[in-house]
């Protein structure tokens, strides 16, 4: 074999085909030909190998020239690295067919590979793929580790040449070349894994899977085929174990890689352990301080935990490095609205709709943050887009169907709920709104069936109970209602709430020292809420302990000053005392706070004719009466005022 026959040659060829389709694009075939020799150290496989990887190269680098004239390209500044990388990602190599040869002078292999541009269609992918710059950066390395091993294989083959020459071989030689062969081997397995990537996740993580594994059995070191198992295994939810494989990639393989402490974090978000979530967005964002991503989830992770500056911080700073990043804005405005901050939420829900108009969900949480700030209308109008753009939004129908029962439009509401169950029937969310609507309508049976399927689809939350509670009340079930608060209490103990309900019910069935008993572990769990003190006062009202009932109203009237109800009831309680000007002092702040109030109105007429001021008590009960014309209490009180007048 001559030393002439023995230097790689070559070929290319192109044949170009045009196939006329419309003005606006074309259909170009790129065919490339390797002539690969081998013999002496090199065999016949590893020749194989080196020359489908050659002819692959150099047909996705002429194809480049497609990508390079692309209007997206332009615009996008792309080096010529990153344009083989655009070739790689969008278009398809295909080995046309492979046969040795044999002369003389030398064995070898033809390998010939062709590539189809479709003009027609580059433009979206290019666009696609210089979004998603993580998979672009893969795509990069690739081919950069590709021509590492492509140029280790050419200091071989002059090795090999020398070699045979002298009609030598080398051991090492021949295990340097398989080697390198199983690296190049190992790329094209990950490549086939990138082939299926698209839109953030693998079509088919299952076979994206069979190839990598393929290319960790060859290369058990090629972090890149680690990093992408990880990722077929996140697609399958199966987060453990790409948590495996990232910790392979940072612990062993490429412990300053920023991307795997980012994506193990992303694994750790989705398995709800989010103070580790933080650590690796904190090493990804150390190693890469311009990381917006992995402030944006990190930001994620915070917001979860309920440190919404924290996670506001964080969106910031997303914000100042991408200005554009709409979810950014999305999220800062979900932190804005936990702290109670509507008004600037609904800004940066504003700016996410700008960014995005066709965004539902943004419409619908812009919706929720109007909701809170009292302007229903403005939120139906949000939700009312919101499904229009998304019709298949359950959570929006929920929410305009809560809008519509502060509005007092419960037939409405209970269409929207409809449709929410109609749409995702496994929520219980819809079930407990739609059966409170029906409990606003006294409709208490229609609502429990309702908050019986939601318990059955979330045996442990303890609102459903709470409202079930409220409507066995309604019906008198007070044994059932009491049942339901058991069963809130045994989930959360220090629900100062469920005792004071379940106090009210023992009172309802005249277990008057049962409902003490709660009304006081109510007061102790939360000495602000106002109820407890009032159902207790009530309790020890309805025991004719008026002094200790007159103490809790106090407790009341402290906490809620403008509860026209509380004064009255007190007042009723000092008459019983045979306090009668404190009771009418008490009446007068009743009617002060709200002038319609036929119960203190009879109130103070009663403890006036006590008082045997006979004609203003009778003014009172005359003003009752024109408030609350079927009050047979006032009727009868009044005549009994005329008599004392007659007398």
């Amino acid at each position: 074999m001559s030393k002439a026959a023995c230097i790689r040659i070559v070929i290319l060829a192109f044949i170009i085909s045009l196939f006329p389709t419309n003005s606006f694009c074309e259909i170009q075939t790129i065919t490339v030909t390797v002539k690969q020799p081998f013999g002496g150290s090199q065999s016949a496989d590893d020749a194989r190998i080196t020359a489908t990887a050659k002819a692959k190269r150099e047909a996705l680098e002429m194809a480049g020239t497609y990508v390079e004239s692309l209007t997206v390209v332009k615009n996008s500044q792309v080096d010529k690295d990153e344009i083989l990388a655009l070739s790689a990602g969008i278009l398809k190599t295909e080995v046309v067919s492979e046969k040795k040869y044999a002369s003389e002078d030398a064995s070898g292999i033809d390998v010939v590979v062709k590539v189809v541009v479709d003009t027609s269609f580059m433009e979206a992918k290019v666009k696609k793929l210089l979004q998603d710059r993580t998979h672009l950066e893969q795509l990069q390395q690739a081919r950069i580790k590709e021509k590492e091993y492509l140029d280790k294989i050419a200091k071989l083959e002059l090795e090999n040449l020398r070699l045979m020459a002298q009609n030598k071989s080398s051991k090492d030689l021949e295990q340097q070349f398989h080697e390198a062969s199983q690296g190049l081997t190992a790329i094209d397995w990950v490549d086939k894994a990138y082939a299926l990537w698209q839109g953030g996740k693998y079509t088919d993580p299952k076979k994206a899977m069979e190839y990598l594994n393929e290319a960790i059995r060859l290369k058990p070191d090629y972090a890149p085929a680690y990093v992408g198992r990880g990722r077929a295994y996140a697609n399958l939810g199966q987060q453990q174990r790409a948590i495996e494989d990232y910790r392979t990639v940072t612990t062993r393989l490429k412990p300053n890689d920023a991307e795997e402490y980012y994506s193990r974090g992303n694994a750790y978000n989705h398995l709800g352990q989010y103070q580790k979530a933080i650590n690796d967005y904190n090493e990804a964002i150390r190693l890469k301080p311009d990381y917006d991503k992995a402030y944006n989830n990190r930001g994620v992770a915070y917001k979860t935990l309920g440190q919404y500056q924290k996670a506001i911080d964080d969106y910031n700073e997303v914000i100042r490095l991408k200005p554009n990043f709409f979810p950014a804005y999305g999220n800062r405005g979900s932190a804005y609205a936990n702290l109670g901050q509507y008004q600037r939420a609904i800004e940066d829900y504003n700016e996410t709709i700008r960014l995005t108009p066709d965004d539902g969900m943004a419409y619908g949480s812009r919706g929720i943050a109007y909701a809170n700030l009292g302007q229903y209308q403005r939120a139906i109008e949000d939700y009312d887009i919101s499904i229009r753009l998304n019709p298949g939004y359950a959570e929006a129908y929920s929410t305009r169907g809560t809008a519509y029962v502060i509005l007092g439009q419960y037939q409405r509401a209970i269409e929207n709920f409809n449709e929410a169950i109609r749409l995702d029937p496994g929520r219980d969310e819809p079930y407990i709104s739609r059966g409170t609507t029906y409990g606003l309508l006294g409709q208490p049976q229609r609502a429990i069936k309702d908050f019986d399927e939601a318990i059955r689809l979330k045996p442990n939350n303890a609102m459903t109970y709470y409202v079930r509670g409220f409507a066995y009340g309604d019906l008198g079930q007070h044994q059932r209602a009491i049942e339901d608060y058991n069963e809130i209490i045994r989930l959360t103990p220090d629900d100062a709430r469920a005792y004071s309900a379940r106090g009210h019910a023992y009172a309802n069935l005249g277990q008057y020292q049962r409902a003490i008993e709660d009304h006081d572990k109510a007061v102790r769990l939360k000495p602000d809420n106002a109820n407890a003190y009032y159902d207790r006062g009530n309790t020890y009202y309805k025991l004719a302990q008026y002094q200790r009932a007159i103490e809790d109203y106090n407790h009341v009237i402290r906490l809620k000053p403008d509860d026209a109800e509380v004064y009255s009831i007190r007042g009723n309680a000092y008459s019983n005392l045979g306090q009668y000007q404190r009771a009418i002092q008490d009446y007068n702040d009743a009617i002060r706070l709200k002038t319609d109030y036929a119960e203190a109105y009879v109130g103070r007429g009663y403890a006036y004719g006590l008082l045997a001021e006979y004609q203003r008590a009778i003014e009172d009960y005359n003003h009752a009466i024109r408030l609350k014309p079927d009050d047979a209490d006032a009727y009868h009180r009044r005549g009994i005022d005329y008599n004392h007048l007659d007398k």
